[in-house]
């Protein structure tokens, strides 16, 4: 009897094989929202002095996203992502850390080409430099 062992994402499979030249089951993905490689560029914003970091979008999906900050940079557990490519805001929680990798679940969603909440207001702002190549927060 031979005992193998493959490692999932989030699982860990062990296939029992009375012959060896069984070959592996394939791995199925697990989320319920497929993530999208991307590399796109994003701004992290929180705190009540509305904070900006640069980061690096790696992956995402309509339920979260894996984000890259700069070697030491930590964000608090609730932020708001801007993902300029989508013209999107996400108000999203920090589920996971494993630096300088961040994974976050979106609580919510907002297009930044219509109407925001009036407790959103500054994102907008916010979003108005940031979609302009060479414009600066004032």
């Amino acid at each position: 009897m031979l005992i193998r062992h493959y490692k999932g994402l989030s699982r860990t499979l062990i296939l029992v094989s009375h012959m060896l030249d069984v070959p592996p089951p394939r791995v199925v993905e697990g989320r319920r929202s497929p993530r999208k490689r991307t590399l796109l560029g994003g701004k992290v914003i929180y705190g009540d002095d509305n904070r900006v970091r640069d980061c690096t979008i790696r992956d995402i999906s309509q339920k979260g996203a894996r984000i890259a900050l700069a070697q030491g940079e930590i964000i608090p557990t609730s932020v708001f992502l801007l993902d300029r490519r989508n013209a999107t805001v996400h108000e999203a929680k920090v589920t996971w850390i494993k630096a300088p990798n961040f994974g976050l679940r979106f609580v919510n969603s907002y297009s930044l080409d219509s109407e925001l909440p009036p407790e959103l207001q500054h994102i907008k702002r916010i979003w108005t430099v940031y979609r302009s190549p060479l414009g600066t927060i004032d």
